[in-house]
């Protein structure tokens, strides 16, 4: 399986989790170069195109899931497994922004570090699946978030849902609901290096994952 991204550095905040990633060079950069592994993304995670997208193209990720980054969507994927544990607030956002060709940020509240760390790593994992061809065994997503919240509770014997996150799963999805004007990361750093590296293309560099 050939590698088409590697997490090159991961630094941990008090409030935020920052991962710097670097897509291969012969790997596709835009999920639009192919849209079959993109739509194997989608056909095991399906609620990721229902997650808001705050940026300058759409306010939903459906509209912009076929071209788009693969960080971007590495973000995404991110963002639906720490839904799906329950050990995160009822929103839980993301950004993207890139650095230089082929190197983004992508950035997570630090709502936990090895809960991050895991979500992060079983993306980065179900993406190369999915742009590798797909074949079996095809990734369990049940067992892989199963995976990733025995880790957290296996390190932190005390973790436990929070009051808020505990019933997250009885709640609605609201595609609709408002940006509540919150920044997650840089104030300029997206908009400074788009406008810096014009060839780089447009991003969404704000998501967010409401259950």
């Amino acid at each position: 399986m050939a590698q088409i991204m590697n997490i090159e550095k991961v630094t941990v905040g008090t409030e935020y989790f920052t991962a710097t990633v670097r897509v291969a060079a012969d790997a596709p950069l835009r999920t639009s170069e192919d849209l079959y592994a993109t739509t194997r993304v989608y056909n095991l995670l399906p609620d990721v195109a229902l997650q808001a997208c705050v940026g300058d193209r759409s306010a939903i990720f459906r509209d912009v899931m076929g071209d788009t980054e693969l960080p971007h969507l590495l973000e995404h994927v991110t963002i639906e497994l720490l839904a799906r544990t329950n050990l995160v607030p009822k929103v839980i956002a993301g950004r993207t922004w890139p650095l230089e060709q082929r190197l983004y940020t992508v950035q997570f509240p630090c709502v936990d570090d090895v809960l991050v760390a895991a979500a992060l790593s079983s993306a980065e994992w179900i993406l190369e699946w999915a742009f590798n061809g797909g074949g079996e065994p095809e990734p369990d997503i049940d067992a892989t978030v199963s995976g990733i919240v025995g880790l957290v509770k296996g390190l932190s014997s005390d973790a436990q849902p929070n009051e808020d996150a505990s019933d997250a799963g009885d709640q609605p999805y609201d595609d609709e609901a408002p940006y509540d004007g919150q920044e997650y990361g840089p104030d300029d750093a997206y908009e400074q290096d788009y406008a810096d590296q014009e060839d780089l293309g447009r991003g969404e560099p704000y998501s967010e994952k409401i259950l």
